[in-house]
């Protein structure tokens, strides 16, 4: 009876090697494949696709059940900060293909004397002493990082959260990076509460809430804007300042508010009791340049 019980297990660890073996031998990466969210990517004359795969680093005839997705996918990333891997997908018996976004020129920051240049990602891709063409120009509150690669911020970083959240809004409104860099001067978030939107129009957008409230605020602004030509960056108000807010008078979850006040307007008195008129350089001066408080001064 126990040679019975021996022969059976070892007639099961047999089977299960050759399993093991077959396997082995039959699932080995054969075939290693690269795909855009987007569809084909080809930029300054690269195609992505090819660099992908090259940075992934998928050694031909490697075991299938060995591959580390998340090893693929930092190494595709660290090569170039301008591409997110959506995934790394094993497709038995032999092939993986990796899924990946490219992200476009976006925004820039000044850090000590330099201007770094992101992606939309939020990711850094470059400096230069000066600003840069195709960029719009984002004055953040919280600290921000300079090496290339890096994020301009942590993940829980204010301005990070506030930047994703408009690029996200302006592509549900039809418009690539660069359609958005034609529109968008400078975002200024250095008013805490407050965000600050120049539009190359030369209108001003400034919302008062929140990030939970971005959304409803930024569409309440956009739609008074009113750009509705992604082709063209000719817009109906080219100056002025349109303003969105949360008004909770009623005690309850709060319902968006906003106002447009044109250059030129009367809105109050000065000091001196003359009549007050609006100027978007004097408006900006005195609320986000707390350093030039008597208006007028060039931004």
């Amino acid at each position: 009876m126990r040679n019975k019980r021996l022969i059976v297990l070892l007639s099961v660890v047999t089977a299960l090697v050759l399993i093991i073996v077959t396997c082995g031998a039959t699932f080995l990466v054969r075939s290693v494949d690269a795909y855009s969210y987007y569809g084909d990517v080809v930029i300054d004359g690269r195609n992505y696709d090819s660099l992908v795969i090259e940075a992934a680093g998928i050694k031909k005839n490697s075991s299938m059940f060995f591959l580390d997705e998340t090893a693929v996918k930092n190494r595709v990333e660290d090569a170039y900060p301008n591409i997110r891997v959506v995934n790394v997908e094993r497709k038995f018996p032999d092939r993986v293909s990796i899924n990946y976004v490219v992200y476009e020129n976006s925004f820039q920051y000044k850090n000590g004397d330099r201007y770094y240049q992101c992606y939309a990602s939020g990711r850094i891709g470059g400096s230069s002493d000066g600003k840069m063409s195709g960029y719009f120009t984002l004055k953040p509150r919280a600290a921000t990082f300079t090496a290339r690669g890096d994020y301009f911020q942590n993940a829980d970083g204010p301005d990070r959260k506030t930047v994703d959240a408009f690029i996200r809004f302006m592509y549900t409104k039809g418009l690539n990076d660069r359609q958005i860099n034609e529109r968008i001067d400078f975002v200024d978030l250095t008013r805490e509460g407050y965000v600050y939107i120049r539009t190359t129009a030369g209108c001003s957008i400034e919302l008062a809430g929140g990030l939970s409230e971005f959304n409803d605020l930024m569409a309440r602004g956009w739609n008074i804007f009113v750009d509705t030509n992604p082709d063209s960056p000719v817009t109906s108000r080219v100056s002025g300042l349109i303003k969105a807010w949360i008004s909770r008078a009623d005690g309850g979850a709060g319902t968006v508010k906003s106002s447009y006040v044109k250059v030129g307007a009367e809105i109050g008195r000065n000091e001196d009791g003359t009549i007050k008129y609006y100027s978007d350089a004097s408006y900006y001066a005195e609320n986000y340049m707390p350093e030039f408080k008597s208006g007028g001064a060039s931004v």
